[in-house]
């Protein structure tokens, strides 16, 4: 029995030494738990700092979308204006309804159409709306002059000669109507002899002009 004691209080003495050691393994000590606390204040300030952050990169990436699609705007504005602008100056072929006028000399060649003849149709033509004319395929602005030469004409830096078909993009009815009228540009013109055939077309083809349009004497207005 003693020896059984013995060995009872000796287990009992190795468990509460156990015991004591695992518990002062696991315990931290205060100034531990200060600087562990300081550790998640400055986590916890880092990570609202960083989300501030991340807030203000993605008002930035807004603001950046959003100018980029103002700007494209404006860039697609611009280029519809550009070619509005060179539609206007004969710069890019056009096509269209409208009608086609042939201007040629009688057979024995007694009346030949002249530069007035060509002139004066293409004035009628644009006077009834027209928005594009050509002359035997050579782009015809309003700026253009009809110039006489010995053997035909010369439109713009073009020299052609008869017959002259005249193509004008526009209303169809408009512009025959305006050639047509009684003592009008046709029938001057068939009254000296010069054949004239007059037809409607759904669609003309009308190329690009081929002057270069520029201001050698005018200056623009530098401000008020």
């Amino acid at each position: 029995m003693a020896a059984l004691l013995c060995l009872a209080g000796f287990l009992l003495v190795l468990q509460l030494r156990a015991e004591q050691a695992l518990r002062a393994a696991v315990e931290l000590p205060s100034y531990r738990l200060a600087d562990l606390a300081v550790l998640i204040r400055r986590q916890q300030e880092s990570d609202r700092a960083l989300g501030a952050e991340v807030a203000a990169l993605e008002a930035k990436q807004q603001q950046i979308e959003a100018t980029a699609a103002a700007g494209r705007s404006i860039a697609d504005a611009m280029r519809h204006e550009l070619a509005g602008y060179r539609e206007q100056l004969g710069l890019t072929p056009v096509r269209g309804p409208g009608i086609t006028i042939v201007l040629a000399a009688d057979p024995k060649r007694l009346s030949v159409p002249q530069a007035q003849d060509v002139s004066g149709v293409a004035n009628e033509l644009w006077a009834a709306g027209a928005e594009a004319v050509s002359v035997n395929g050579i782009r015809m602005l309003a700026t253009d002059g009809v110039v006489p030469l010995p053997q035909g004409v010369r439109i713009a830096d073009r020299t052609t000669r008869d017959p002259y078909t005249i193509s004008a993009i526009g209303d169809p009815a408009a512009l025959e109507g305006a050639l047509m009228v009684p003592g009008g540009a046709v029938d001057g013109l068939r009254g000296v002899g010069i054949s004239v055939r007059l037809t409607r077309a759904e669609t003309l083809w009308l190329p690009a002009s081929s002057s270069k349009p520029a201001f050698h004497v005018a200056r623009p207005v530098s401000g008020p």
